[in-house]
């Protein structure tokens, strides 16, 4: 039998649990319940409802650190924490005020693949890893990118929306406005991670041909999966569909912006379903308005959620989503299952397969659970 560094009378492991309209907390509470009752533990697991569905973009704890995308307001997670051990959070914000808020707090679990919504830095300084799921919803947003992609070019929406309105439009069959098959065109991946992977092996199955710009990924691991390693200039001027999906970092803001757009094919398309940011947005205005490419599919921009007033919203040649393209049921259930997995692994002293400040696993395993 496994004997944890958390041995204790009652072995009792509290839990608690925000879920909210997406990432269920019954969900999230089956598979807990499934994976560490393999665990010489009892459960004892609460679950709250985090019924805010807005996110805030940005808001500064401390002297270090924004926390980004959150939703809701701290304080009310702090007044659930009571003597928590273990914290699942998707978008509710873990900031200092929440971390302190028990004191026998030694595990924080964020079910989404970036953990922007913790406060990083400070639940190191406390020994606390911070464990999140990195992939959970690749097949779904690339399952997104090759709808986006047909979507777009067979004017799909569109004339789903000329219909609802009551106009039979013939024109879409006219050639200057019908669009392509996809079989024997270019798609060219900005970002071989795992998202921009599993595109191309959609892609792969719809006969494309895949470019892909990467620096961070080797060109045979490229070649292997049947794609064309290229430098970015060489991608945007042979593709007849872009699609980005790269990390936003510093250096990646706006990567995409009017000197890159002007390389594009005049038939091509542009697809974002990573971070608006990526894009400069008043230069991709420009085009799509002026016609310097063909369209655009975009689930993300560079403010969220858009203005009523944003041009974007008169254009034809787009075809526009309100950032969902990582929301499918499958990726409730795989995040659940990641987290529970990882928290097992700590508690039975093993090291987890996504904590993203490893620095903070040294210093708490010298913890007992019950503090």
């Amino acid at each position: 039998m496994i004997v944890s560094l958390f041995e204790s009378v009652y072995k009792i492991l509290k839990i608690l649990i925000a879920g909210d309209s997406f990432m269920k907390s019954d969900i999230i509470k089956i598979h807990l319940q499934e994976i560490l009752s393999k665990v010489d533990m009892n459960l004892n697991i609460r679950t709250i409802e985090w019924t805010t569905r807005e996110y805030q973009k940005n808001v500064l704890q401390g002297v270090r650190r924004l926390i980004e995308e959150f939703s809701g307001d701290p304080k009310e997670l702090a007044k659930e924490m009571g003597d928590t051990q273990v914290l699942v959070v998707h978008a509710a914000p873990v900031t200092v005020e929440v971390l302190d808020a028990s004191k026998n707090l030694k595990i924080v679990a964020c079910t989404r693949g970036g953990a922007v919504n913790v406060d990083v830095d400070a639940a190191t300084d406390r020994g606390i890893p911070v464990i999140n799921t990195p992939g959970r919803n690749a097949d779904a947003v690339a399952d997104y990118t090759i709808g986006f992609i047909l979507a777009e070019t067979r004017s799909i929406a569109r004339a789903f929306e000329d219909l609802r309105k009551g106009n039979w439009k013939y024109e879409y069959y006219d050639y200057e406005i019908c669009g392509y098959e996809l079989a024997g065109k270019s798609l060219g991946l900005i970002g071989f991670g795992q998202v921009g992977r599993k595109v191309a092996q959609r892609a792969k199955g719809f006969e494309m041909n895949v470019l892909v710009y990467d620096p961070y990924v080797r060109s045979e691991d490229i070649l292997a999966m049947g794609c064309q390693p290229v430098d970015l200039e060489k991608l945007l001027k042979e593709s007849d569909f872009v699609s980005i999906h790269a990390r936003l970092t510093p250096s990646t803001v706006k990567m995409i912006g009017a000197k890159e757009i002007a390389l594009m094919k005049k038939t091509a398309y542009l697809i974002n379903t990573a971070r608006g940011r990526l894009v400069d947005q008043k230069a991709l205005y420009e085009a799509l308005e002026n016609r310097r490419i063909a369209g655009a599919a975009l689930d993300v921009f560079e403010n969220e959620p858009l203005s009523k007033s944003d041009p974007i919203l008169t254009y034809d040649n787009v075809t526009i989503t309100p950032h969902i393209g990582g929301a499918a049921k499958d990726v409730v259930a795989r995040a659940a299952k990641m987290v529970a997995e990882d928290i097992k692994r700590l508690l039975e002293v093993k090291t987890p397969l996504y904590c993203v400040n490893p620095s903070a696993l040294s210093k708490w395993e010298k913890f007992d659970l019950l503090g």
